[in-house]
């Protein structure tokens, strides 16, 4: 008999136990292939396919939502989904990309209460294989680009779920309750997504995320520990402070002494020879349309830049330490080195604007470094007293709570297995890295003068496999013989 007769003949013999017979036939023959064969079996004797379908649900080997002969966006709307947009991709193995929103409870100890609609980007393979969650920790705009894709969805050919974070992109509330923005929430957020979708990818699932997306990543799986099975943080810092002192030490060691010596003569020359830079400043942020009022003017927002040069300078490594200009070098070099590292927007209104959500979470729960004056107390002339609190919303009291990143901690040493922690080792924000103890299996790989851009990518090629290896046990997901 071939398999689509076998297969079919489970539930047209009137065989007793459906569920056996179904079973069995999965264990003997490729599963998807019979499915396909049996739908063709099927129309041919003209039986309706929603008895095929009840069969299938008796037996336990479909979820209820997945309906045969459904579209994609049929089966997503069943989930309760809207405002569904189909839009196209550049990248093999996906068949199909889906801008969509899912309605989520502004506080979820409240969910009778205010709502709003949280985006989330889905490209589709297989409802068989597993899905990679994105927490992401900002607006995901990104996820809409043809060509984007995640490296680890790549890598191992997934499913991939891009979750923009809540009060970013086009997640915002109608009104903004910022005590409402907070882990418990966020992560409450993600819980609800990934419940929602797996009634349709019902395999295994990994969540991972960039720099604070990382973070986002290491608290959802602190909150809701069942709901992936591995998860991927990338450079993501794990602060107890909103100005967490093993910054200043790590700024004080990395990197080769005569690299850390030269960036902080760069500051002091830059310090000392304002009337010479600022309105080189002045100039450079007038032609991108910038303004600094919330710092307080442009001196305030110069004298910031030149404080946040060595932290960037060791956060991106934008120049080799051997192609630092000497601080004596002309003002033109200096100035150009100085724009390289620290950029010109971090202190502008414009940048504010659109990151106030980070900075009220960092200087409540997620943690924060700040300045020391140390070395510079003598030429600072408007910063006396440096903090981020010009980046949070007026009139708000802001409270840092560090508890909730310690127990996080804690947590993480005792329990957090299936973790694969990826950090480059001259990114300033790995001075604050997860510490994973000898109670489990997690994996911490530091790229050695690796940036905040640092990916698995970047390892050598032996490292990389002997992680994707390691992540598809994880997820129970080898690859074929």
């Amino acid at each position: 008999m071939s398999i689509s007769g076998f297969f079919c003949s489970c539930f047209f013999t009137g065989l007793v136990d459906v569920k056996i017979c179904f079973k069995n036939a999965v264990n003997e023959f490729q599963f998807s292939r019979t499915i396909v064969n049996c739908m063709l079996f099927t129309h041919q004797i003209e039986k309706p396919m929603k008895f095929f379908r009840f069969v299938l649900l008796f037996a336990g080997l479909m979820p209820a939502t997945l309906v045969l002969g459904q579209t994609l966006e049929e089966q997503l709307r069943t989930l309760g989904l809207d405002s569904l947009r189909s839009f196209e991709i550049s990248r093999d193995g996906y068949t199909e990309a889906w801008e969509l929103f899912i309605s989520q409870p502004l506080d979820h100890d409240t969910p009778d209460g205010k709502r709003f609609q949280q985006r989330v980007i889905l490209r589709h393979r297989d409802f068989n294989k597993p899905m990679i969650l994105v927490t992401e920790g900002y607006a995901a705009h990104y996820g809409l680009s043809p060509r984007y894709d995640d490296e680890l969805a790549a890598r191992l050919e997934t499913n991939l779920l891009v979750a923009e974070h809540r009060f970013f992109g086009r997640s915002v509330p109608d009104s903004l309750d910022w005590n409402q923005l907070n882990l418990k929430n966020s992560t409450a957020d993600l819980h609800r997504i990934t419940t929602t979708f797996k009634e349709l990818y019902t395999s295994s699932w990994l969540s991972t995320g960039i720099s604070k997306g990382g973070q986002t990543s290491i608290y959802y799986r602190y909150f809701y520990p069942e709901d992936v099975q591995a998860s991927v943080p990338y450079v993501a810092p794990l602060n107890f402070s909103d100005e967490d002192e093993r910054v200043y030490h790590f700024l004080d060691t990395v990197g080769p002494a005569d690299c850390r010596e030269r960036i902080h003569q760069i500051q002091r020359r830059l310090l000392a020879d304002q009337e010479v830079f600022r309105p080189m400043f002045a100039d450079s942020v007038a032609k991108r349309k910038l303004t600094f009022e919330r710092v307080g003017g442009i001196e305030k927002a110069f004298e910031y830049n030149v404080l946040e040069f060595s932290f960037a300078y060791w956060q991106w490594y934008p120049i080799p330490c051997d192609d630092l200009p000497q601080a004596d070098a002309d003002s033109s070099l200096i100035f150009k080195t100085f724009a390289a590292a620290a950029g010109y927007d971090f202190f502008a209104d414009q940048s504010i604007a659109s990151y106030e959500p980070f900075f009220y979470q960092a200087l409540t729960e997620m943690g924060m470094y700040n300045y020391s004056l140390e070395g510079f107390d003598d030429l600072i002339l408007y910063v006396k007293e440096p903090n981020f609190y010009h980046a949070v919303p007026k009139d708000i009291t802001l409270v840092y709570e560090p508890t909730l990143s310690e127990n996080v901690a804690e947590w993480l040493k005792q329990y957090g297995n299936n973790m694969l922690y990826i950090y480059g080792a001259y990114d300033a924000w790995s001075s604050t890295a997860v510490q994973t103890g000898e109670h489990t299996n997690a994996i911490k790989l530091l790229l050695p003068f690796g940036s905040h851009s640092t990916r698995l990518r970047h390892f050598p090629e032996e490292v990389q496999q002997n992680a994707l290896l390691r992540l598809r046990e994880w997820l129970d997901y080898l690859p074929e013989e």
